[in-house]
């Protein structure tokens, strides 16, 4: 069975943008301003976390002592 999820209309704006990049170097310059876009938004969430005291010190020390790799095994 194929499930399709519609597009949202984010989703289908960036295809419609994409229909007109021909060039490499056109896509990694919007591969660049999208990231841009991307670290921006994940800047102002952290700096509203930590001012509203989601984020602190003492959390940020917490994740240093995380172990969070994926365990492997390997087989015998």
């Amino acid at each position: 069975m194929n499930a399709t999820t519609p597009l949202s209309p984010a989703q289908y704006e960036v295809l419609n943008l994409l229909s007109v990049i021909h060039r490499e170097d056109d896509l990694a310059d919007l591969k660049s301003v999208i990231v841009q876009f991307l670290n921006t938004r994940l800047q102002n969430e952290i700096e509203r976390l930590w001012e509203n005291g989601t984020i602190d010190e003492q959390k940020v020390a917490s994740w240093q002592q995380e172990h969070m790799r994926t365990p492997y095994r390997i087989a015998t």
